[in-house]
């Protein structure tokens, strides 16, 4: 943190007008905010643009919202021109969007997952490669795996992984007992985090499936329904292997999608905090590293194939070398702030939220987060306590949604989703001995050799990892 920036916040700390302290504050924030925006998009966005240039599976939706950031980021770092608010409504638009793939790509996943775990249970009975499975010795191992550690909240993040890969051996009302028990947690609590708990059970089963799930990715959706509509008691092995195949290459796409959309959604929400901050592109030129990044962007907007020999960009990367991480101190130092400045703007009589200085750094404080698809929008809901009727309608409304999923699939389908969801769920285990008994009573109870060898498979991958 240099001098300057250290002299400029004690003056403004020194400042006695609420008013006046607080504009100088926002100034400051949407300062180094488009700084630290512009710098840390310059280099992302040259590494997008490097994605595009070597791989050809990549969305042409999601390349043409890469054409909408690029138009934006020409008019507004690379020219000067003022902000309208149709394009401020666009990088929202856009925004959206990849957000929405995102949640897209999740949803496949749990799906996805819900059918790995059960060809991994049938592999070894279809290939003739089951094991001879100890399993007093087997569930000893596990325990201790464990309880290697005294620490609880290590201990239970083994037992969800753990939970993740043992059979399942329960009835329907006795997994809805579980259920139940969850969610009393929440009774006394914040109704807004019961409800979001329910919503991600929702999610996790898809019981609750995104717009969109059944067009926007037509071989992701071929792939899940071939899955779906499997006979897994029926399967032989070239039909297993088919769809080890589809799944393979389904997951593989889901990896590489995922891993552009997250680059993506940072140089979105760069681009959103620098439309914001436009008007600090004056003060910013004359600093160290600015005007290089703007020169990389430059170049990397105006120019369809990057040419990586380009002297012109290997100098600029080489002046902008340390000025993120600089410029990230002084966006710390800024955050720790931000409470006490809001409410120096409340003590005036000016409330934050109708403040347009208040507003605009709200949301860069979440554009700038490392949480890259927190929702932009204030939270609505009032808060309220979750009392035993609201508790009680939750309880109601999940069940009546996991029976009527039951009821349309089979057996072997209904215990791999009920392990997902109770490796999603807190540990219904109170106690070193209550774990112990279910790990003797699950496995002892899988009459399923090739179940019990997929079982043993994973769980011993899980202890050698540690």
């Amino acid at each position: 943190m240099n001098k300057d920036f250290k002299k400029r916040i004690t003056d403004i700390k020194k400042e006695t007008d609420l008013c006046a302290k607080f504009a100088k504050y926002a100034d400051c924030v949407k300062e180094h905010y488009n700084y630290y925006a512009v710098v840390k998009l310059s280099m992302n966005y040259y590494t997008i643009k490097e994605m595009v240039e070597e791989r050809s599976d990549i969305s042409c939706d999601v390349i043409k919202r890469l054409d909408d950031v690029t138009s934006l980021l020409k008019k507004y770092v690379v020219s000067d021109a003022d902000v309208s608010d149709s394009d401020i409504e666009l990088i929202k638009k856009v925004r959206g969007d990849v957000e929405r793939k995102m949640q897209l790509l999740t949803s496949y996943t749990d799906g996805y997952e819900t059918y790995e775990y059960i060809l991994n249970r049938i592999e070894a009975g279809i290939k003739g490669t089951v094991d001879d499975v100890h399993i007093d010795e087997l569930a000893s191992r596990v325990f201790k795996y464990i309880f290697t550690d005294n620490d609880k909240v290590v201990i239970n993040s083994k037992l969800q992984l753990v939970m993740s890969q043992l059979p399942v051996r329960m009835t329907k009302n006795k997994f809805y007992d579980v259920v139940t028990n969850t969610l009393n947690i929440y009774k006394g609590g914040d109704k807004k985090a019961a409800g979001d708990f329910v919503d991600m059970l929702e999610k996790t089963a898809l019981i609750a499936l995104p717009s969109g799930f059944d067009t926007e990715y037509p071989t992701l959706y071929s792939v899940y329904n071939n899955l779906k509509e499997t006979d897994y008691k029926n399967v032989d092995e070239t039909t297993y292997d088919s769809l080890c195949g589809k799944l393979s290459d389904a997951v593989t796409f889901i990896e590489n999608e995922s891993t552009f959309l997250v680059l993506f959604q940072e140089i979105v929400n760069d681009t959103f905090a620098i439309l914001l901050t436009n008007n600090m592109k004056s003060v910013n030129k004359q600093k160290k590293g600015y005007d290089s990044a703007v020169n990389i962007i430059t170049s990397c907007a105006n120019d369809k194939v990057i040419d990586l020999e380009n002297k012109n960009i290997a100098d600029s990367f080489i002046s902008i070398e340390g000025v993120q991480e600089e410029l990230l101190e002084s966006v710390y130092v800024l955050e720790t702030m931000q409470e006490e400045f809001m409410s120096s703007v409340n003590e005036a009589g000016q409330g934050a939220q109708s403040n347009d200085d208040a507003k605009i750094i709200s949301i860069l404080d979440k554009l700038l987060s490392t949480s890259l698809f927190v929702s932009l929008e204030e939270d609505s809901d009032e808060p309220g306590i979750a009392d035993g009727d609201y508790i009680a309608s939750l309880r109601e409304r999940l069940t009546g949604e996991l029976a009527r999923l039951f009821d349309d699939n089979a057996t072997i389908v209904n215990r791999s989703i009920m392990s997902k969801l109770l490796s999603a769920m807190p540990i219904f285990l109170n106690s070193q001995q209550e774990i112990k008994s279910y790990l003797d009573y699950v496995l002892g109870n899988c009459r399923d050799t090739s179940e019990l060898t997929a079982c043993n498979r994973l769980l011993n991958e899980l202890i050698e990892e540690e």
